[in-house]
Parts: structure tokens; sequence; C-alpha cells
């Protein structure tokens, strides 16, 4: 029995770390990018994810009511379920890896001369392996009742914080997207500068932003603010008759 919990266990962290690589690969700017957001605000993106939570299930119902209104909607509900269903699954494994890779990070550090792909890896790697062992005691612990379902608790609820917490930052990183994108450098600069790998909170102003004064800006219909020309001071007289 403990041998095939273990099994499963094992068995759990590898599958982990094959999808870890294939996002980290395919989509590291998102992952980085919810990974950021949770370092960031625990508190809030733990409060995010259980309002998600809360708001699942109410949102799968709007959106079947809403498919059976029409006869063509309700050929499309099985569709629409399964689209949910894989949305929510796939936000919530979105955001276990990045919580894991913000835990490895925090125990095993950045690493000295190590880019910035191997560096999540390694996060990524140390922080699965935090969340296995986790349930490794688990395991071993079962053999004693009382003991085992402690252990078996504390296990659950640590992987539901950690889940709750990576769908929270996956709904507040989405949300603010463009914050998001302006401050890491897609818009200018180098994807990530090493100001944004150190992961903490940036200022307002962007890498290339520069701040105009307000009172010298003014609308365009197409390209939106641009500075005006300062009005320049005519030139004082000198005091003789044809200053006037």
């Amino acid at each position: 029995m403990l041998a095939t919990t273990l099994m499963a266990v094992a068995g759990t962290f590898g599958i982990g770390m094959v999808i870890g690589i294939v996002v980290l690969m395919t989509a590291e700017e998102a992952l980085l990018a919810v990974a950021k957001s949770a370092a960031r605000d625990v508190s809030g993106s733990f409060w995010a994810g259980v309002l998600t939570q809360l708001l699942a299930v109410p949102f799968l119902v709007i959106l079947l009511v809403a498919c059976a209104i029409t006869i063509i909607g309700i050929l499309a509900i099985p569709i629409a379920a399964l689209a949910w269903a894989l949305a929510l699954a796939g936000a919530v494994t979105l955001g276990v890896l990045a919580v894991a890779m913000v835990i490895g990070r925090a125990v095993a550090g950045r690493g000295t001369g190590s880019s910035e792909r191997s560096a999540a890896l390694r996060g990524l790697t140390v922080g699965l392996i935090a969340l296995s062992l986790v349930w490794f005691g688990a395991a071993v612990a079962a053999g004693t009742p009382l003991v085992g379902a402690i252990a078996r608790l504390v296990a659950v609820a640590f992987t539901w914080a950690v889940a709750t917490v990576g769908l929270g930052a996956v709904v507040k990183s989405r949300i603010g997207v463009s914050r998001l994108s302006v401050q890491f450098g897609r818009f200018g600069g180098s994807r990530f500068s090493a100001g944004a790998a150190k992961w903490a909170p940036s200022s307002s102003t962007g890498v290339n932003e520069v701040q105009v004064p307000v009172s010298w800006q003014t609308p365009t219909p197409v390209m939106g603010v641009v500075a005006a020309r300062r009005p320049v001071d005519a030139p004082k007289g000198t005091g003789s008759g044809a200053d006037l």
C-alpha cells in the first residue's frame, strides 16, 4: 500500500515536470507573469482565487442557460461545458506551476550566472519537489491512524492553498495583462531586463516611459496624447521708440 502511494506521488511529480517544461518552452512569458503576480501579492492572489472558485459554478450555470435559449445553443451546450472545464483546469495548472516556481526560487534562489529560463526551470523543479515532499510525508505517516489523518489533511490544505493562490494570480495577471506587458518590457527594450528579473514591485513608470507634464499634453484623434510646443515669451523691448 505504501509503495503504491509513493509511486503515485512520484508519477504525479513526473507528470507535473513534463507539463511544466512544456509550458516553460511554449508559454514562458505567461508563466513568468503569473509567477510575478503571485510573488508580489500572495494574499490578494489567494482571495482572488477564492472568489474565482465561488463564481466558477454560477458562471457555468449562466453559460449553459444562455446556450439553452436557442436551438443552436442547445447543441453547443456540451462544447461550452467542455470549454469551461478545460479553461478552469488550464488556469489551475498554470497557477500551480507558477506558485511552485515562486516556492522553488524562494528556497533555492535564482543562481548566479544563469539565464532567465534556466533559473525558472530550476525554481520549477525545486518547487514541485517541495510540493511532492508534503504528499510523501503524508504517505509515510499513513500507517499511524491519527498522525496519518493529520498529515493527509495538511497535505490537502497546503495543495488547495497553492492552487487557490495560483488561480488568483492567473486571474489578476490576465486582467492586468497590458500593465504587465509594459512593465516587463514587451513593448520596449529586452523582454525581461535585469530590473524585471528581480521579482519586486516596480514603479508606475515603465522602462522606456517618459513622463510628460499634463499641462503640455494635447489629445489627437489617432495617435493619442502628444506633447505640444511650449509658447515662447516675446522678447522684451530695449526701451527705444521702435518697441512701440
